[in-house]
């Protein structure tokens, strides 16, 4: 898949809502990201919680094929023309990866799309847990690095992949909590070439910290949104949950110095985690709508005007991070709002 003269939109899919033997164990028979959402009660004035579907979607399974077309045609439509679908690899064992497999295989979607390594243990994330629980560990290996080149051609091989220069575009999360990344990504370099591309084209993404993408062996790097910028936070010391300013994030977004390497930028609608985390999340209050508009427009021009041709994309944080308040999927609150405003601002 290769890029159009404007920014291609391309919006973070979290696989999460089915059922998985891993989550059965740790959390119940059944169990997936609906659970949190609808258990979120509001925690202070003027909080918006839960976040409910709107009736088109429901609380839906991502293993209904049916519906799993249906939201890759809204998404389409809608002018988020590709998804950065999280993909999970624990030392060769796969995880939520059935709706993708049934969504690259799917003949009849239109959606460009790419992986995003989400390589972090797991941990139980609830309010009440117990600190350490480790439940699903990564090791890191040359033989999981192998593994996992060996795994991600059959995705690199569908004409819907997206590539840069020809190169297929494989993102990794908090690269530098990776002490091994360099030298997976040489692996991964030399088996994709093996495998008959041009290369790779890999991309970091900065969810904790800023790093040069050449000290671990990656071509650029993405913005994580929202930055946890201290000087958004608002709420007193000690108080929980924390709260963020999202007004003053997106500024301070905008207004970060440019580095010396190439970054994509990426967008956000809200955050609000205390679906998962209880009191112990992360809020950002004064959401607005007209502001995501300004800000998605923002960081369009920018990607005209300061990135090379090959790298005209825009993500979005996300399409359906519901345990995390951070959706463009409608709900009953805000209805179609935020797809409409997307819609418009790549003139779709």
């Amino acid at each position: 898949m290769t890029i159009s003269a404007e920014p291609m939109l391309v919006a973070f899919y979290l696989p999460q809502f089915h059922a998985i033997a891993e989550n059965d164990r740790e959390y119940g028979v059944g169990f997936t990201e609906w659970d949190n959402v609808r258990r979120a009660v509001p925690l202070f004035q003027g909080h918006k919680q839960p976040h409910v579907p709107h009736r088109c979607l429901g609380y839906y399974s991502l293993l209904d094929e049916k519906f799993l077309q249906f939201q890759h045609e809204l998404a389409y439509s809608s002018g988020v023309r590709a998804f950065c679908y999280y993909y999970y690899n624990f030392s060769g064992h796969k995880l939520l990866h059935r709706p993708i497999d049934m969504a690259v295989g799917n003949p009849r979607l239109k959606n460009a799309f790419c992986l995003c390594w989400a390589h972090m243990s797991w941990h139980d994330n609830r309010e009440n847990r117990t600190e350490g629980n480790l439940f699903l560990p990564q090791v890191y290996s040359v033989d999981n690095a192998v593994r996992i080149a060996a795994d991600v051609m059959q995705y690199f091989r569908s004409p819907r992949h997206i590539t840069v220069d020809g190169k297929p575009l494989f993102l990794v999360w908090a690269p530098e909590k990776n002490p091994m990344m360099a030298e997976y990504a040489g692996i991964w370099r030399e088996a994709t070439k093996k495998a008959g591309f041009h290369g790779l084209y890999l991309v970091g993404v900065e969810a904790y910290m800023e790093v040069l993408p050449e000290m671990l062996g990656l071509d650029c790097m993405l913005e994580f949104a929202p930055n946890w910028t201290r000087e958004a936070l608002i709420s007193a010391s000690g108080t929980q949950p924390k709260l963020y300013d999202y007004l003053k994030t997106l500024r301070f977004m905008r207004e970060k110095p440019v580095p010396s390497y190439h970054r994509l930028r990426c967008a956000f609608p809200g955050w609000d985690n205390t679906p998962r985390r209880g009191k112990k999340g992360i809020v950002f209050v004064k959401e607005d709508t007209e502001a995501f508009r300004e800000h998605l427009e923002w960081l369009l021009c920018y990607t005209r005007e300061s990135l090379p041709r090959e790298l005209q994309y825009v993500f979005i944080n996300a399409w359906n991070e519901w345990g995390e308040g951070c959706h463009l999927e409608p709900d009953k609150h805000l209805g179609f709002t935020l797809l409409k405003i997307v819609k418009e601002c790549v003139g779709g």
